[in-house]
């Protein structure tokens, strides 16, 4: 095994850019191609350690999924100076940053899990990238989670590439990418990208040439370590907090799509992403929080109404939830229904209420479809 670079965590917080307002991170530089993948065993769910890598609402929506799927210990690294900003679209504008002495987070509500309806033990801690030593906690880490929002690998391959090698206990990695199938894309879909929400995937050669890149780089090192890795695609994320907002300030009583606020990330989020005075953002969370989840990279695009949905919360092709994804991410660890070394492909489906817990996530992966038919 090759030995970390002792000089590459203050790389890291450099590499790790801020969460802005867009929630998009800039351009990488182009990565090798390769290819090869072998298989290990899934995770414990309860006596695991994950480490979630990504700048964006998609890796902070991961973390609060894995924390209360049960995971003994989550680890998210980011720059310093984003970590009461990320707490705070974790559990609320009210929430003041505070740690305990292992400078893990203290949760204001998160006793009991909301997915496995088991007491939530795990402990979540910020990792700050530019404190050398603190990836001398990846040691223990099980899994690894690259969940980049949008078009941009999490981090550069070099540093995803070092992260793995720092954790010297890994068995498992999913990663987020775009379905790359060329169906239903197109000059529309690229036009309704410029005009009308500059979140739609559509299939940019920059884009696909940056994710595939790092797709392949992650399955070869992994092969190297014997690391199963599952691949899990998207087409335009959509949504990615509760779907509700409080009826009063400083009251606990919600309303909205799921009832409680362990599924997705709190009102602080649709306030960061608001556009319009209709907020799609939450719409969307509040009317299609459920998925198809498809085997193999099957996605299809928006098609030549693109402009028109742009902005939809409704169930429509090429779109994709980020509580799905994030779900999908997390559980693919542990899941013996998800296979080894697969490639999902998660597509929007309407309903309130979204796949939660071990039992509901093995449903999907074991009745996924390797067509574009949407079995579960």
């Amino acid at each position: 095994m090759r030995s970390p670079i002792t000089s590459l965590p203050i790389a890291v917080a450099l590499l790790l850019l801020p969460l802005s307002s867009s929630f998009h991170l800039t351009p990488l530089r182009k990565l090798p191609i390769s290819l090869i993948s072998l298989s290990s065993s899934k995770l414990p769910i309860p006596d695991s350690s994950v480490l979630i890598v990504g700048s964006g609402p998609l890796p902070l929506v991961s973390v609060k999924t894995a924390f209360y799927a049960g995971y003994k210990k989550i680890y998210h690294l980011l720059p310093p100076n984003v970590h009461d900003r990320s707490a705070k679209l974790l559990f609320g504008d009210g929430y003041d940053y505070n740690t305990d002495e292992d400078g893990c987070l203290n949760p204001p509500f998160m006793v009991k899990s909301g997915f496995d309806d088991a007491s939530c033990s795990g402990k979540i801690k910020f990792l700050d990238g530019s404190d050398p030593t603190s990836t001398s906690e990846l040691s223990c880490v099980d899994g690894i989670i690259f969940a980049g929002d949008n078009f941009e690998p999490a981090v550069p391959l070099e540093v995803a590439t070092y992260l793995m090698d720092c954790a010297t206990d890994l068995k498992q990695v999913s990663l987020h990418s775009k379905t790359m199938n060329d169906e239903g894309y197109g000059w529309v879909v690229s036009a309704a990208r410029k005009t009308a929400n500059k979140d739609i995937w559509d299939r940019n050669k920059d884009d696909v040439q940056k994710l595939t890149a790092f797709t392949e780089g992650i399955k070869k090192n992994a092969a190297e370590k014997d690391v199963d890795v599952t691949v899990v695609r998207t087409g335009t994320l959509k949504g990615g907090g509760w779907g509700a907002t409080s009826k009063e300030e400083d009251s606990d009583e919600k309303v909205g799509a799921e009832g409680d606020e362990s599924y997705g990330l709190s009102d602080a989020f649709y306030k960061a992403v608001q556009r319009d005075i209709v907020n799609f953002q939450m719409l969307y969370d509040c009317e299609t929080s459920d998925c198809y989840v498809m085997k193999g990279d099957v996605g299809v695009g928006g098609g030549n109404t693109q402009v028109l949905k742009a902005n939809s919360s409704k169930e429509e092709p090429g779109d994709s939830s980020r509580k799905s994804t994030a779900g999908a991410l997390v559980y693919s660890l542990a899941s013996n229904e998800a296979g080894s070394n697969q490639e999902y492909t998660i597509r929007s489906k309407e309903g309130r209420r979204g796949a939660r817990g071990s039992a509901e996530w093995d449903a999907k992966f074991k009745t996924a479809s390797s067509s574009t038919g949407y079995n579960n």
